[in-house]
């Protein structure tokens, strides 16, 4: 089967991973376009050097799948921006990269014939090279009418990687769920590192120290999966341990004990399906966690 050939309008980290990627796969990318020319010609650089531009048009007229990687805010309108230049064609796919947004941000293009989708990779993607190795292999969700995702799922196919297919209507939860998994997992490591400073350990050295625990229990999450992955006092149901964390946590701001008490409460449930903790040992454990008055903790 002939590759379909691509053309990226938005050349930041994201976009240029995804085009290197599908370059390095075999497809051919006949445009680039980027706000600055100095940033499109710098993507297309990598994959191998199809016309650089500042104008989108130019760049997907002879594409048959047309990626937007703009900015999240600059989607809608950069897409009505190429349907009113006229160079759209029925057949064409328009693709964004957005976790958040559905493929009704291309309405512009559906309303000229085209199929729409949305095509959000599961991935930090930081660096155009390395982001391009990420991809490989990776989980993309996708968005949009079947005959989109139909084509979207060769390319995810090309990659080696493998597809989520969620309706519109759920992509705001979806994104919400990943946002809990990469971006508060950046949160919860601060608030470890602070409280590390509290026992004065130097916040550099205090992340370089729990970047190895963070790494196998990633690594744990990969080989064993949910629940069993699952470790710590709370899962073997120390309630001695537990007991001494509340008595050490009191001279921290009462945000941080909140957020101990309830990550621990959700850790008990945890626990009791991974099945190294019986009810009577999860309820002594809930009871610890629960704040007393006076206590300041705001979130039971």
């Amino acid at each position: 089967m002939t590759k379909e050939r691509i053309a990226l309008v938005g050349a930041g980290a994201a976009g240029g991973a995804l085009a290197l990627a599908l370059h390095q796969a075999g497809y051919l990318l006949v445009g680039v376009a980027s706000r600055t020319l100095e940033s499109a010609q710098r993507c297309a650089a990598l994959v191998g050097n199809p016309p650089a531009t500042t104008d989108p048009a130019p760049a997907v007229v002879n594409a048959d799948i047309i990626i937007l990687a703009t900015p999240d805010g600059q989607i809608e309108p950069a897409c009505r921006a190429i349907a009113d230049q006229g160079v759209i064609r029925p057949g064409q796919l328009f693709l964004h990269l957005s976790g958040a947004l559905t493929a009704d941000a291309l309405a512009a293009a559906r309303n000229k014939g085209a199929e729409v989708l949305s095509l959000h990779p599961i991935q930090a993607l930081a660096d155009p090279v390395k982001g391009a190795e990420l991809l490989c292999g990776t989980w993309f969700c996708l968005e949009g009418t079947a005959a989109a995702i139909s084509r979207a799922e060769q390319l995810v196919k090309a990659l080696q990687g493998e597809s989520l297919i969620i309706p519109a209507e759920r992509k705001a939860l979806y994104h919400a769920a990943l946002c809990v998994a990469a971006n508060y997992l950046v949160t919860i490591e601060s608030i470890a590192v602070t409280l590390l400073e509290q026992i004065g350990i130097d916040r550099q050295a205090g992340l370089k120290a729990i970047l190895p625990l963070i790494a196998g229990s990633v690594e744990n999450l990969s080989h064993s999966g949910l629940p069993q992955a699952l470790t710590g006092p709370i899962s073997r149901g120390d309630t001695a341990t537990i007991a001494r964390h509340i008595d050490s946590l009191g001279n921290i701001p009462p945000a941080y004990q909140a957020i101990y008490r309830m990550l621990g409460k959700e850790t008990v449930e945890l626990a009791l399906e991974k099945g190294g903790l019986d009810p009577e040992q999860a309820e002594q454990i809930r009871l610890l966690l629960t704040p007393q008055p006076p206590d300041p903790c705001l979130i039971s």
